[in-house]
């Protein structure tokens, strides 16, 4: 019969309520596992002097900022996204990734669910990590783990050393191993050492030196705080690989060699020519374009019977094949991202672009129709995702080129507009339904920058299938960037087509300083919130244009910049 400890549910919610804590971290003392408690469930992201942050306000981008060499980074607890916790116990021991779909959702912030001052452990992720570490163990024989007599303490301590160090990704203090020995004597254990290896292992699975990944560093001498070895094989794992440290990684950090930037570059480099980088980095794609929702989202079946969840599953797996084509056999650069002329297809694509027949499971290299020339811009994953469930919406996809791909912020809508969407009309295209935008003064404050961006994607319907007509009529796919590198620089660029856009975005500083940006905000997991911040990013962007727009130049520079080394005081931080 399954053993089930009370014990270990108990010591499993105790040890995670102790950190319901947003990553940025404060001087509050630290918990038992050297970690802070922060604020409690149901608090909000807060800054060092306890005042409520926003974790979705970024620092005005547009506001003077004068850069004298590049601040130290923020100190910071990332709790695991759900993404990470399945890869990480799967690796950890040694089973098929689990299914974490009980587990809370992450709040996502500017589109990425990994933003540490916006998670927090509540009761419901207490329930779920007690839940899941305890089926989990139950699945492993703990013997795996010590190669000696569970019976014996000298082997009990060898175990609890060996898979802390794994699981904490960090070697374990003196009395944080008696606290886990510990519980080989509980009364709960029958006499069955067994069964003290697993609640040993399922307090470590829910403590929170396994759930969180720590970047708080050591303090030094000019009171900034240096990134343990630990610590960044922790990070680089994370962010190549989306789960633990290997073998290697964990040895450099033993001789505590990840203090040097040298060899932080050349363990970079080597994660990125591993095929599991791809996962980490189509995480990052999907979540940059807004693409993750793609599987859930609604669409009407009676409007769009084609748009299968087998076309859905391909057109996420066309976005993944793409950029690995771009990074890996194409030219490498931004440009070749919005200016490929080709597609990345497999059978089913070629069905539903209208490519004819052929093609297998796998995905091949094609040459693009001209209506499907410009990468990423047109795929069928990011013109899905960007429309109603029964229409296209040049209002969201003209969102996402302002935000998503140029980083430019608009102001709110004024308060007496009408944010209501017309209605439908079979005698009207969806772009005169949206006229009153541009007719009407209030609107077109803010539209004026939205819809002629949107407009050009219209032959693409709500589920990314190109048509010529809607409701019989012709459209028109004619538009207008106004504000092309800026909102404010008063230069105007006509469109006749995405195609007209994709050629303007291969090419502009600003798109290519936003993904710097956007890289950015994922690999640190925040949206930039102050000066620092801010000329963290510049500096990074800098180099994004020294490298002609490489990417995977662009993907190890972050690691190398010394804000990713060296963190500042918390209370230097000023959101």
């Amino acid at each position: 019969m399954r053993f089930r400890s009370p014990l270990s549910l108990l010591t499993a919610l105790v040890l995670a309520l102790t950190t319901a804590c947003t990553g940025l971290l404060g001087e509050a003392a630290a918990g038992p596992d050297g970690v802070g408690p922060g604020p409690g469930p149901g608090d909000g992201p807060r800054d060092p002097g306890g005042n409520p942050i926003d974790p979705s306000d970024p620092v005005d981008p547009g506001e003077p900022i004068v850069c004298e060499g590049e601040a130290p980074g923020r100190r910071s607890l990332r709790l695991l996204t759900r993404d990470e916790y399945r890869a990480t116990v799967a690796d950890l021991l040694g089973i098929a990734a689990p299914d974490v779909d009980s587990f809370p959702v992450e709040t996502s912030v500017r589109g990425y669910d990994n933003e540490s001052n916006a998670q927090l452990v509540t009761g419901r992720h207490a329930d779920a990590y007690a839940g899941a570490a305890e089926t989990l163990v139950a699945t492993v024989d703990p013997a795996r783990f010590a190669a000696c007599d569970l019976s014996a303490t000298s082997c009990q301590r060898q175990l609890v050393e060996a898979f802390g160090r794994r699981a904490f990704r960090r070697p374990l203090a003196s009395d944080e191993v008696d606290r886990y020995v510990a519980l080989f004597a509980s009364e709960l254990i029958v006499g069955d050492a067994r069964i003290g290896a697993r609640l040993a292992m399922e307090a470590m699975l829910a403590s929170p030196s396994f759930l969180y990944r720590s970047e708080v560093g050591e303090a030094q001498a000019d009171g900034t705080f240096a990134l343990t070895s630990w610590e960044i094989a922790t990070a680089l794992s994370y962010l190549f690989w989306g789960t633990m440290p290997d073998d290697a990684l964990f040895a450099l950090a033993e001789s505590d060699s990840l203090r040097d930037t040298a060899i932080i570059e050349r363990e970079a480099r080597r994660m990125l020519d591993d095929p599991r980088s791809e996962d980490a980095v189509a995480a990052f794609v999907s979540r940059w374009l807004g693409t993750t929702r793609l599987l859930g989202t609604n669409r009407d079946a009676t409007l769009f019977p084609g748009f299968t969840d087998t076309v859905r599953e391909s057109m996420l797996a066309e976005e993944r094949a793409f950029v690995r084509h771009v990074m890996y056999e194409g030219t490498g650069r931004f440009s070749e991202l919005f200016s490929a002329d080709y597609l990345m297809v497999d059978a089913n694509l070629r069905t539903y672009y209208g490519l004819g027949a052929g093609g297998s499971a796998a995905f091949e290299r094609v040459s693009a129709p001209p209506e499907r020339v410009g990468g990423l811009l047109v795929m069928g994953s990011v013109m899905a995702s960007h429309a109603h469930s029964n229409e296209s919406s040049p209002i969201r996809r003209g969102l996402f080129v302002r935000d998503r791909l140029l980083c430019q912020d608009l102001p709110p809508p004024p308060a007496n507009a009408d944010t209501t969407p017309p209605g439908l009309d079979p005698t009207l295209t969806t772009r005169e339904r949206f006229r009153r935008h541009t007719d009407d003064p209030v609107c077109s404050s803010c539209h004026q920058f939205i819809d002629g961006v949107g407009f050009p994607f219209e032959r693409f319907d709500a589920v990314g299938a190109y048509r010529e007509q809607e409701n019989g009529l012709a459209i028109d796919t004619s538009g207008e960037l106004i504000g092309v590198e800026t909102l404010s620089d008063g230069a105007r660029l006509a469109l006749s087509s995405p195609q007209d856009l994709a050629a303007q975005i291969s090419e502009s500083d600003t798109a290519r300083d936003c993904m710097a940006r956007q890289w950015w905000r994922w690999a640190r997991g925040t949206i930039e919130r102050d000066a620092g911040d801010a000329c963290s990013v510049r500096a990074l962007a800098t180099r994004f244009d020294e490298s002609g727009g490489d990417l995977r130049e662009l993907m190890v520079a972050v690691v190398t910049q010394p804000s990713f080394r060296i963190r500042r005081a918390a209370e230097e931080v000023a959101p």
